[in-house]
């Protein structure tokens, strides 16, 4: 315990305690909007002493977001989120970006994206039972590439928007844990 409010370095950046806010989906993104009340939430959390606090579930892309409030990081949602970080910052505290991308396990309506998502293995897809998607893609390499590549672009879309750190999301069914799942 002694250690918990004792500064930390790990790698290029330097938190002023062990305490960090883990990604929860906060709610609060209407429509993939950042609201104000995010960037507020985010702001009373470094302003109460945590020493980073990570934004949840932000899509590598509109297509790759798991519903349809859900953040995503592009060059259109860089100002809201650099208000965002700009108060957490303001605070003396570091941001976080949590990325991911949905494959499979998406929920946005039928006229959003394609009705076939991709994921690590083609065939049925249980997710799809509640939006009508009830087969999903095999992701070839040019599929992996293109992906692979929205994660790079989201991971620089985070920096240029102030986040001090990325989170990739590989758990809970997602795109990336569709990979290592024996399922």
């Amino acid at each position: 315990m002694s250690q918990a409010f004792t500064p930390i370095t790990i790698g290029p950046l330097t938190l002023r305690n062990r305490f960090i806010k883990a990604a929860t989906n906060e709610g609060m993104c209407k429509g993939g909007v950042i609201s104000k009340g995010l960037a507020k939430f985010h702001e009373r959390v470094a302003e109460g002493g945590a020493a980073m606090t990570t934004v949840a579930y932000c899509a590598t892309s509109k297509d790759g977001q798991t519903f349809v409030d859900q953040a995503h990081l592009s060059g259109e949602t860089i100002a809201d989120f650099r208000a965002l970080t700009d108060g957490v910052h303001k605070h003396g505290a570091a941001a976080q970006a949590q990325i991911t991308h949905a494959g499979a396990f998406t929920f946005l309506p039928k006229d959003f994206s394609s009705m076939k998502p991709v994921s690590a293995n083609g065939g049925i897809n249980k997710f799809g039972v509640m939006t009508g998607r009830y087969l999903k893609k095999k992701m070839d390499r040019d599929d992996m590439n293109r992906i692979a590549e929205e994660f790079v672009q989201a991971a620089r879309y985070a920096r240029d928007a102030g986040f001090d750190a990325v989170e990739i999301h590989m758990g809970h069914g997602y795109l990336l844990s569709q990979f290592i799942t024996p399922f």
